[in-house]
């Protein structure tokens, strides 16, 4: 059941902003790739995952002491890489910097929610084992 309300409320609840732009994209005529996959809702993907992760795990009596930290830990991390690369786009939309490739910038960021996805599906299968 865990598992069920995490691909409900965490995954798709991500998934909303890139959801919509889909939505958008699909009525436009003049609708591109680099509209369509925005460095911004892949980080909003990657927060939400993240900070669900140390909510539920903050919330639990775990017998595995060790591997809760480690996982909160890496949340942690993860959120400070998103809000770092959040912060690179909105310099350079701000500055209208030309130096910053975007392109990296969104390939970085799509990876990183990947992880993210892949990260915390992990965490909640594993608790959805020891609900079991």
């Amino acid at each position: 059941m865990i598992k069920a309300k995490w691909w409900i409320y965490t995954v798709i609840v991500g998934l909303l902003p890139f959801l919509i732009r889909s939505l958008i994209v699909l009525f436009d005529k003049k609708g591109s790739v680099d509209y369509w996959i925005n460095e911004t809702d892949f980080i909003s993907l990657g927060l939400v995952l993240n900070l669900s992760n140390i909510n539920e795990l903050e919330n639990r009596e775990l017998e595995n002491k060790v591997w809760k930290t480690m996982k909160i830990g890496f949340s942690m991390v993860s959120i400070l890489l998103f809000s770092a690369i959040f912060a690179i786009i909105t310099y350079s939309d701000f500055k209208n910097n030309l130096d910053i490739d975007k392109t990296t910038v969104k390939f970085c960021s799509v990876c990183l929610s990947l992880v993210s996805v892949l990260f915390s599906y992990s965490i909640y299968n594993r608790l959805n084992s020891l609900e079991s």
